[in-house]
């Protein structure tokens, strides 16, 4: 049983989740654009690169949402080898190339879900391992029992309100780049947002609050 001792107050951890939250820097995405210029002519340092940029924030968004971390690395592989793929047909639009790269990621849990013909369920905990090397504010902040017991209230979220947060909170993307990522537009994603929060304030209180 997760230890109440432990538990931040409800205002604490949306100040520490809202405190991840952070748009891409414009000089970031000039060189992301010009990063997938060097892709579209198959430059293998330019792969490389995106690779090595990309696939950590990649992996953390499938370790979210499918139950082992073995399925989350074969997606992610499958992620980049879509791209490779698909790279000549890609569009900046304003979206950017993460952004791109991440809803192939999106659409590749939904297909993980409908082959198995089961709801989206959430992962198990991120390992300390995997923590140790991506540090962000939720982890320094939160007790090991803690970032558990977020994980534990995300996996009650419908799957549109928690990939909202944890692509708003925890991977810390604008209200634009999310909306590019899911497919929507930005009034949805707010109402998204608005919604997931007072879900996720009303499920951590019954965890920790006792109702």
């Amino acid at each position: 049983m997760l230890a109440r001792l432990h538990a931040p107050p409800w205002w604490e951890l949306i100040r520490i989740l809202f405190a991840r939250s952070t748009s891409q820097d414009p000089q970031d995405l000039s060189h992301a654009e010009a990063l997938a210029e060097r892709a579209r002519r198959l430059d293998p340092d330019a792969w490389d690169e995106i690779f090595n940029r990309y696939y950590p924030e990649i992996y953390a968004y499938l370790r979210y949402r499918v139950p082992t971390p073995e399925d989350a690395e074969d997606l992610a592989a499958m992620v980049f080898e879509r791209a490779v793929k698909h790279i000549r047909s890609y569009q900046e639009k304003g979206k950017g190339l993460g952004a791109w790269l991440q809803r192939i990621a999106s659409n590749l849990v939904v297909d993980y879900y409908r082959r198995r013909k089961v709801p989206g369920r959430q992962a198990d905990p991120l390992p300390p391992t995997l923590e140790d090397t991506r540090p962000s504010p939720l982890e320094h902040a939160l007790q090991m029992d803690t970032v558990e017991a977020v994980h534990r209230a995300l996996a009650q979220l419908p799957d549109s309100q928690r990939d909202v947060l944890i692509y708003r909170f925890l991977l810390g993307y604008s209200l634009a780049e999310t909306a590019a990522i899911l497919g929507k537009n930005v009034n949805a994603i707010k109402a998204l947002q608005h919604r997931a929060v007072e879900h996720l304030r009303k499920v951590w209180k019954v965890m920790h609050e006792g109702g």
